[in-house]
């Protein structure tokens, strides 16, 4: 029996499978929620609460997804009976997950339901939303002839009431803009049925209709446009090329005449440099300091057995074993000195 593609399909591909189509259902019915991240692992929705506390509810889908429960929080802290103290949502429908039954849409709007909230833009978004409509409304009041939206007469307009913007969505001050994609093509409405057959079938007829229809839209003119600017300037950086030659000439100067010494100067004052750090670098020295403190410990235990063995008698082991311990707590106190001050330099 035919099955939809990944419908039925066991393992890893399966689960991925439904992993995306969870996603993709919660995208289409949250309009507002985005991913964060290009795995879309975290996903974010704004949630504007019954006081008007603008906060975003994170969704976190872990690597075992739909088979492990997903995990809900919200970014701003509230005071709900879901909520705990570090913003983590914990309610009937999201702790008894267990596909295929539950689907993530449904929990999301769950929560929503149970916050009594409803979807918005998330903080930041909602922030750069309002800054984008602050400016285009000032640009209305700014208009030629000192219109105002503010001012009486007809041309008065309140924010938002006026005629669509005809700029594109995205683009950027100074850029060539193009122009606006008309609804109807007077060039393919003035054929007949076997001209525009003849058209779809034949490339230079489609060629010229397609130049005809650019030519009366001005397409050409941004193209021709933008090629006499590179054309200025391949022009000034070709004008520039004697300059780059002396520029060359003089690098190649410096290269055989001045940096050969420099770089010879330069080595030595490394390797002596070096050579110090070697006997007197604060790894060095920790190390030999590490080491002489464990030689006037192992020298403590030799008198300590010698006195055992016999070997020394008690007023010689008591006046060496005296030295030979002071001289360790000493040694010791600047070792652990040393340590305190560079802790990153301590044994591991």
């Amino acid at each position: 029996m035919w099955q939809p593609l990944g419908a039925g399909s066991g393992g890893v591909y399966g689960q991925q499978f439904d992993r995306a189509q969870q996603v993709n259902e919660l995208l289409v019915a949250q309009p507002l929620c985005r991913a964060i991240n290009p795995d879309r692992s975290l996903l974010e929705v704004g949630v504007r609460l019954q006081d008007g506390t603008l906060t975003s509810l994170r969704i976190s889908l872990p690597p075992g997804f739909p088979s492990e429960r997903p995990a809900l929080s919200i970014t701003s802290p509230v005071r709900h009976p879901w909520v705990d103290s570090i913003g983590r949502l914990s309610f009937p429908l999201l702790d008894r997950w267990g596909p295929p039954s539950t689907r993530l849409a449904t929990v999301v709007a769950d929560a929503f339901k149970g916050l009594g909230g409803q979807p918005a833009l998330p903080p930041s978004k909602a922030g750069a939303a309002a800054q984008q409509q602050a400016a285009a409304t000032q640009q209305q009041t700014q208009q030629p002839g000192g219109l105002s939206a503010a001012g009486p007469g007809p041309a008065s307009l309140a924010p938002g009431s006026g005629p669509p913007s005809l700029t594109p969505a995205g683009s950027e001050p100074g850029r060539e803009q193009l122009p606006a994609i008309p609804t109807t093509f007077p060039e393919v409405a003035a054929l007949s049925d076997d001209e525009l057959n003849r058209a779809l079938s034949d490339r230079e007829a489609y060629q010229r209709l397609v130049q005809a229809a650019a030519q009366r839209l001005g397409l050409w003119q941004g193209v021709d446009r933008l090629k006499a600017e590179t054309r200025e300037l391949a022009a000034a950086n070709l004008a520039r090329s004697d300059e780059q030659a002396g520029i060359r000439n003089q690098m190649a100067v410096v290269r055989a005449s001045d940096y050969a010494p420099s770089k010879a100067a330069f080595d030595s004052k490394w390797a002596r440099q070096q050579a110090v750090l070697a006997k007197l670098s604060p790894e060095v020295l920790m190390r030999r300091l590490q080491e002489a403190t464990r030689e006037a410990e192992e020298q403590g235990e030799q008198l300590l057995a010698q006195l055992g063995s016999g070997e020394l008698g008690l007023e010689a082991f008591v006046e060496r074993y005296t030295r030979a311990q002071a001289t360790y707590h000493q040694r010791d106190l600047k070792l652990q000195a040393a340590q305190q001050t560079l802790p990153s330099l301590q044994p591991r």
